[in-house]
């Protein structure tokens, strides 16, 4: 139960700490960037004119086509939103090969243990797409990198499903945090919505400010719910778990 408790309570919660310490660091540090289409220029990162990704970028404004306007080297900001990135990705990915273990372990109801079992692929899968965000930065190959981005928020949606649907079927833990991945579950597919069939951003794209500021916004709200509610999940295993280890049957 203690390597449970690190990978389904510990690890999460630093890894979101890190996540959030390098996104400020690296947003600091961005050296700013200019969108030549909307009449955009700032010295700054913008919380609502630039995307994660481009904290990730190799290099700014290199969506930028006119050979006036500079490419400023961004290495550092790179590494530090990568890196944290990918290690979001393998967070994920072990969170959920000891979260088919931990209702075994508990003793759970056979269909909690069955779809255990069924989200545990699926979870792989989620965290090899979001580390792969982190590994294919969008100025490296614009497309790999929006698969990447788009598939990891896709298999988000049915991994939350899987994952909602097992705590269903707990005896030990509160239908509460079903609720609270239902609802993310259902921002989730707005912002499917939007990144689908909202309007497209990107090289040689055609777009406004007010469709930059939606993807943009949208994109950081997503994220921040994402970790809300990978933290309710996490305090909700922390319980039983700390309850588990009080059991001298387990």
């Amino acid at each position: 139960m203690n390597k449970a408790h690190f990978y389904l309570v510990r690890l999460p919660i630093i890894s979101i700490v890190v996540f959030f310490f390098c996104f400020i660091i690296a947003a600091i540090i961005y050296p700013g960037s200019q969108k030549e289409i909307i009449k955009y220029q700032s010295e700054v990162y913008s919380f609502t004119h630039n995307f994660l990704s481009e904290l990730g970028s190799l290099k700014t404004n290199t969506d930028e086509t006119n050979p006036k306007i500079i490419k400023v080297d961004n290495t550092l900001s790179m590494i530090l939103f990568n890196g944290s990135l990918i290690l979001i990705g393998a967070t994920l990915i072990l969170f959920y090969v000891e979260f088919k273990k931990v209702f075994t372990l508990i003793e759970d109801s056979y269909k909690s243990r069955i779809y255990a079992k069924i989200t545990l692929p699926v979870g792989l899968l989620a965290g090899f797409f979001f580390a792969g965000i982190g590994f294919v930065p969008h100025d490296l190959h614009f497309a790999t990198h929006v698969f990447f981005a788009n598939s990891a928020f896709l298999i988000l949606f049915f991994l939350c499903i899987l994952h909602s649907i097992t705590i269903y079927y707990s005896n030990f833990i509160s239908n509460n945090y079903v609720i609270g991945y239902i609802s993310f579950c259902i921002m989730l597919l707005i912002y499917l919505y939007i990144i689908f069939f909202g309007p497209q951003i990107g090289p040689g794209k055609i777009f406004n400010e007010k469709e930059l500021i939606l993807q943009v916004v949208s994109q950081k709200f997503i994220v921040l719910t994402f970790m809300a509610a990978i933290l309710h999940q996490v305090y909700g295993f922390n319980k039983i778990i700390v309850s588990a280890k009080k059991t001298p049957t387990i």
